[in-house]
C-alpha cells in the first residue's frame, strides 16, 4: 500500500528550489571547463571523448536540477 505524500512547508520548499538551482549553476560551470579542457591542443582523441562525455553528463545533471526546482516551484502553487 502506498502513503500519500507528506505537505512539505513552503520555507522548505524555498530552501529547496534554491538548492537545486545552486547545484544546477555549478554542474553546468564543471560541464563547461570539461568542455574547454575536451578542446585543449596536444590531448589524445580518447582523452578528448572522456572529457566531452564527462562534460555531457554534467549538463544532464544540471538539467535535472533545473527540472527538480520547476516541480518543487509547482508543488507551492
Amino acid at each position: 500500500m502506498r502513503s500519500l505524500p507528506s505537505i512539505v512547508p513552503a520555507d522548505r520548499l524555498d530552501r529547496n528550489i534554491a538548492e537545486c538551482r545552486e547545484h544546477a549553476d555549478h554542474y553546468k560551470r564543471l560541464s563547461d571547463h570539461y568542455k574547454r579542457l575536451s578542446s585543449a591542443s596536444g590531448i589524445s582523441k580518447d582523452r578528448a571523448a572522456a572529457l566531452k562525455n564527462i562534460a555531457r553528463t554534467y549538463v544532464g545533471l544540471a538539467g535535472q536540477f533545473d527540472r527538480l526546482a520547476s516541480l518543487a516551484r509547482n508543488e507551492q502553487r
